[in-house]
């Protein structure tokens, strides 16, 4: 039955418990019923005996004696005998026994006066025979005895009643075990149904669980060993999940020290790499003008200070180099934290133009602020980290110098819509190319590389504004316009109450 489900086996279990009761009961009524029941029947002509020997010596109405012995007769199906000592019957329930008894071999060799004195001696009254009479070819019970008065007392009664029982019994038996084998098969099959369903249940939770799939829950309607099974199975499920998650966050987490450290080595090449790209030319001129006056070539005062301005502008411009790729490497990488803060994008910017005066006045530049000098009391509010905004404002301002056309126009405006607040940084001058849209915030990229580095910048500047951006999470971007470019980003403004 290794192979059979759990309802097949219930099923069978019930069954055989039925038909081996049955059977076990059949034996026994068979091999065992007959003697017991013979050794309760002559313990009951005992009792007859002890009976009738009372009513016998307590009676001495022949008429009350003979119906107290009559209800005997018809209440216990027995035959009864009394004889004097003349072998006279005195007493008779059948005349016919009475009559014939001493015809019988059996009885006429129990009765003589021999075999009578040797069974019964001392404070033995009576004892007891199974004899077989021949002529209605039955057996019998009997019991010989001698009642007070020294008369004889012979009762029988028959065995066949006996046999007839035990098969009468064993047939019911049959009928009784087949009834209960059908009821018994049906009941197996409703409980083992019944009992077998959580645990079914049970076994598809557990093989789910062993999928690590924890969507099932087995719902506890009991409190026995089942409904414990089942919440013990219920807490493991929950806390096989909660350490899968948690193993999961810690893999997540994991793979992300993983990739940071990957990125903060890659970046460390890769800042190597570039500082050493970068500064081959400025510490190559440092180096020539240094060993020009090393080696005496400039002459004159105005020669030598001309060779230490070289040398101080290109030291600054390798200061400015080391410094913007430190701080792009770290945006790049998520090490610098913004610090976020609400303030007027207007204000910044109104700034920022006051800043760069000198600057546009020496480049013969027209800069104006489109909003500032329209409204000058508005305010439009935004949240952003207001250091590296203006970072952004001043690469695009830097820009649009370097690449500032003969019109010198430099306008900056701020557009409002919805929660958005878009600033735009206009130059007058040549559109760029398609294939140069994107490649522009790529770091080192320089669209034209024939200009004098007087006019050419490092090409990180608009690589720090993307990083800004990016941290930022909003938008930026470049468009060629009617006479110029316009580089653009957008905030989020503020939605306070208050504001």
């Amino acid at each position: 039955m290794k192979n059979f489900s759990i309802n097949s086996k219930l099923f069978f279990w019930f069954a055989f418990l039925v038909i081996f009761v049955v059977l076990t009961i059949l034996i026994l009524n068979t091999t065992v019923l007959e003697s017991y029941y013979l050794h309760f029947k002559e313990k009951n002509l005992v009792k007859i005996y002890n009976d009738i020997n009372l009513i016998y010596t307590q009676n001495e109405n022949e008429e009350n004696l003979e119906s107290e012995l009559e209800k005997i007769e018809i209440n216990q199906n027995i035959d009864i005998v009394i004889k004097d000592n003349d072998k006279l019957t005195i007493y008779t329930t059948s005349r016919d026994f009475s009559n014939n008894m001493f015809k019988i071999p059996e009885y006429n060799r129990i009765v003589n006066d021999d075999y009578f004195s040797e069974n019964l001696s001392g404070d033995i009254s009576y004892f007891i025979e199974t004899i077989r009479d021949n002529r209605i070819n039955s057996d019998f019970i009997a019991l010989f005895g001698k009642l007070s008065d020294n008369h004889f007392l012979f009762i029988r009664t028959p065995v066949q009643s006996i046999k007839e029982g035990v098969q009468v019994t064993n047939s019911f038996l049959l009928i009784i075990g087949a009834i209960a084998l059908i009821l018994s098969s049906l009941l197996a099959f409703i409980i083992s149904k019944t009992f077998t369903k959580p645990i079914k249940q049970l076994n598809t939770i557990a093989k789910n669980i062993s999928e690590l799939n924890f969507s099932e829950e087995y719902t506890v309607t009991s409190s026995d060993e089942i409904g414990t099974l089942g919440q013990s199975i219920n807490n493991l499920s929950h806390s096989l999940k909660t350490k899968i998650e948690e193993l999961h966050e810690a893999n997540i987490e994991l793979e992300k020290d993983v990739e940071q450290k990957s990125k903060l080595a890659q970046m460390r090449s890769q800042f190597i790499s570039d500082v050493s790209h970068e500064l081959k030319t400025p510490i190559a001129l440092i180096q020539g003008y240094a060993e020009g006056l090393i080696d005496g070539i400039a002459t004159t005062d105005e020669d030598k200070k001309y060779y230490l301005e070289v040398i101080l502008d290109e030291a600054n411009k390798m200061s400015a180099l080391t410094h913007d790729l430190l701080d792009l490497s770290n945006l790049e990488y998520g090490k610098n934290n913004l610090n976020i803060q609400t303030f007027d994008i207007c204000e910044l910017i109104g700034s920022t133009i006051k800043k760069n005066e000198i600057i546009f006045h020496e480049h013969g530049i027209n800069a104006s602020f489109t909003n500032y000098e329209i409204n000058p009391d508005e305010i439009i509010n935004v949240n952003a980290d207001s250091f590296r905004i203006e970072q952004v404002l001043i690469n695009y301002i830097n820009n649009a110098i370097k690449n500032i056309d003969e019109k010198k126009l430099l306008k900056i405006s701020v557009e409002k819509n919805d929660n958005i607040a878009k600033v735009k940084v206009f130059n007058s001058g040549n559109h760029i190319t398609p294939e140069n849209l994107m490649r522009i915030w790529n770091k080192f990229y320089k669209v034209d590389s024939s200009r004098n580095r007087e006019q050419s910048g490092s090409g990180i500047g608009l690589s720090l504004v993307k990083a800004i951006m990016d941290q930022h999470k909003n938008n930026y971007g470049v468009e060629n316009v009617e006479e110029g470019v316009v580089f653009w980003f957008e905030l989020n403004c503020d939605t306070s109450p208050e504001n």
